[in-house]
């Protein structure tokens, strides 16, 4: 790493660039794979809780709120371990000489006006896709929708807005729009090769979706890949992130959604 005369900033070699990207993709998926094991973790110890496996009479009602609390809890438990571990990674980021924090919650140039045109426009960008998709393979967007409009139906449904509202974005941006990116930027792939990956691996976490669910969520993910290069930061992706989950949630809990199918 060589350091400029000019400011002093520590400009570092291609190699050094490589190697940073190589240790975040490992890192990456190390907090996967910790996270998965949490959500599992916690699955089990609802199912222990909630008695939700014995063989017992049921209120009305209670069987769809049971599955979706355990749902729910296994999604909490994934997001919790996924922040806390990119928390404490940026943290000790941060305090390293010449390092750059891969976390950055900045007001967007533009400020709330520049977040609302963003919801709106990938609001719009989604739209249109899965109007598509509904033309060609009606049956594709309600395979892709069923088992949250099944949830949808529960006295539960909160929990899954809260998941996918909240918990979601915060995760999966701070994970992929933030330190994966974060660290494929500057490589030679440069903005493109950066989004197109991070979209790539994001939606493949989503795998139980139809080809054309993986291919909307790629399209996403480059969208917010897009809006982090723009803004300069996490905050307007995290938001529109959240912003188009809950909007999803919302119409299904509220448009008798779980008739699909």
């Amino acid at each position: 790493m060589s350091v400029s005369s000019q400011d002093k900033v520590p400009v570092q070699t291609r190699a050094e660039i490589w190697k940073g990207a190589a240790v975040a993709v490992v890192l990456a998926v190390a907090i996967i794979a910790v996270a998965k094991a949490a959500g599992d973790v916690a699955a089990k110890a609802f199912d222990a809780w909630s008695g939700i496996r014995e063989v017992r009479a049921f209120k009305a009602g209670e069987p769809e709120a049971l599955l979706t609390g355990r749902v729910a809890s296994s999604l909490f438990a994934f997001q919790a371990v996924s922040v806390a571990s990119l928390l404490l990674l940026n943290a000790w980021r941060r305090r390293r000489p010449g390092s750059q924090p891969f976390l950055k919650f900045e007001m967007p140039p533009g400020g709330v006006k520049t977040i609302l045109l963003s919801i709106v426009s990938l609001a719009a960008l989604a739209m249109a896709f899965a109007s598509c998709v509904y033309v060609f393979n009606p049956d594709a967007l309600k395979h892709d929708l069923q088992p949250f409009a099944e949830m949808m139906n529960s006295r539960a449904w909160w929990l899954i807005l809260l998941a996918a509202g909240i918990g979601a974005p915060l995760a999966e941006e701070c994970l992929f729009r933030g330190l994966l990116f974060g660290a494929l930027r500057p490589t030679p792939l440069g903005f493109t090769g950066a989004a197109l990956i991070t979209a790539v691996t994001w939606a493949l976490l989503h795998a139980n979706y139809s080809p054309y669910g993986i291919a909307a969520i790629t399209l996403i993910g480059l969208y917010l890949a897009w809006l982090r290069e723009r803004t300069g930061g996490l905050l307007t992706p995290v938001v529109c992130h959240g912003a188009y989950n809950s909007m999803i949630i919302l119409l299904m809990a509220f448009s008798g959604a779980g008739a699909l199918g």
